[in-house]
């Protein structure tokens, strides 16, 4: 064992004798406890926590700015044609019942309506299929369900056209299969696309509700860490000013400023986007849609008095009063939106006299009578009143979209050019850091 032993030390000294490296790191360790090494470890820490710290303040307001990018170039889009698709088959069916009771009167109107409403609707439809993401399979299969039905909604409406047109009583009954196609399949699986997209769209918002906490403390602590060497050093060397230091703190308080008030500025137009934009597209949206399904309840219930049905009396009252209820909760804050939708409940007002003409008409057996009111184009009509209404509302959907887009426009280019703004001065601080300790260390040799 002895022996053994022995032979041990001589390869444990041939091995120390091998890596003379040994004495480097002695000679660094040695270096890095003495003054000038502490000074000059002080300087890399330094310096590397102003390179980390531009470079995680650029990546994080980047990275702000790409989100918001997104929400212009690609969510909003899509939620917009989302709701676009809703409406258009909405109107589609709308005016598909007013097309067939119009019977022998002038309907070219009409039927263009339907047609300008089909295709706006298959557009829509293209619009949202090519700019969804292959991973989403939960609004792949709404579009799905549109687009195999849709086909069938058409036919069962051409069928229903073809047999007015050749007075057989049957053409009602297709209508009325086609009318309940959309209700319970096409429009619920349009509402649940709409309702994914705008929900995807407020996600995006979740993250912007408050400013960069995270930025703004690692920016906070680099400059609590100059400000606290510049003291150290000021003791130490009887010198109270650091010029190098000075540079750098000041750099890294104007950087600090910069992503400051940019974070807050993008914070506040993305919160107004998200109350003035988002908020009131969806409240017009739904209101919109359900002065939409009130008038298809309207022109159905002629239709179904025509074929010796009866439709729900209640229908048309309760989901125009749905629509007026969702238009008190729309923000009156911008003029033209307050405006739209104050004209919105005029016309509201109006159509609801119209109806009321139509009851009493059919009462009295006057079918045709009513159907003029439903359908015609006198100043007190009902068409003429939900026309007006739905405009208003059209136009204030889009007044909100104008204004979600420019708050996000605002908030975007608020923070664009803060993340590389702030890594070059955080560049220029590591400098500094440099350059305030390159003469404290020379001192020493």
């Amino acid at each position: 064992m002895t022996a053994q032993a022995s032979k041990n030390r001589q390869l444990s000294t041939l091995r120390l004798r091998s890596f003379p490296e040994s004495s480097v790191f002695a000679e660094l360790r040695e270096f890095f406890t003495s003054s000038p090494g502490k000074l000059v470890s002080m300087a890399i820490v330094l310096v590397t926590m102003c390179l980390f710290t531009g470079w995680f303040t650029s990546a994080g307001q980047l990275s702000r700015t790409e989100v918001l990018r997104d929400n212009l170039n690609d969510f909003e889009p899509r939620a917009h044609a989302a709701q676009v698709l809703y409406s258009s088959l909405s109107a589609a069916n709308e005016s598909a019942n007013a097309a067939f009771v119009a019977g022998g009167l002038p309907a070219d109107e009409i039927q263009n309506t339907y047609q300008l409403s089909m295709a706006t609707a298959g557009k829509s439809l293209i619009t949202s299929a090519a700019s969804l993401p292959p991973e989403d399979s939960v609004a792949q299969g709404y579009l799905n369900t549109i687009s195999m039905n849709l086909p069938v909604y058409t036919g069962l409406v051409e069928t229903a056209r073809t047999n007015n047109r050749l007075d057989n009583s049957v053409a009602a009954a297709y209508l009325a299969t086609a009318s309940t196609l959309m209700q319970e399949t096409l429009l619920p699986a349009a509402e649940s696309f709409y309702r994914e997209e705008a929900d995807n769209l407020r996600d995006t918002h979740s993250q912007f509700a408050s400013p960069p906490w995270a930025i703004y403390g690692v920016l906070g602590i680099a400059l609590a860490s100059l400000v606290v060497t510049h003291r150290y050093l000021a003791r130490r060397t009887q010198r109270l000013v650091n010029r190098g230091l000075v540079v750098a703190a000041a750099a890294l308080t104007i950087a600090l400023a910069w992503v400051v008030v940019a974070g807050l500025t993008s914070a506040t137009y993305s919160l107004r986007a998200e109350q003035r934009g988002t908020a009131a597209v969806d409240a017009l949206s739904q209101a919109r849609n359900l002065t939409q399904k009130a008038r298809s309840f309207e022109t159905m219930a002629l239709v179904q008095r025509g074929a010796g049905r009866s439709a729900p009396p209640s229908a048309f009252a309760d989901t125009l009063e749905q629509a007026q209820n969702t238009l008190d909760s729309v923000s009156g804050s911008d003029p033209e939106i307050a405006a739209a939708v104050d004209g919105a409940r005029a016309d509201a007002k109006r159509w609801v006299a119209a109806h009321q003409l139509i009851a009493a008409s059919e009462a009295t057996g006057d079918y045709l009578g009513a159907t003029r009111i439903a359908i015609g184009t006198d100043p007190g009509s009902a068409a003429v009143s939900y026309r007006a209404l739905d405009g208003q509302l059209t136009t204030a959907i889009a007044r909100a979209r104008t204004l979600y887009r420019d708050n996000v426009n605002t908030a975007r280019f608020s923070i664009a050019f803060s993340g590389p703004g702030a890594f070059v001065l955080c560049v220029v601080a590591a400098a500094g850091v440099a350059a305030g300790f390159y003469p404290r260390v020379r001192e020493y040799r």
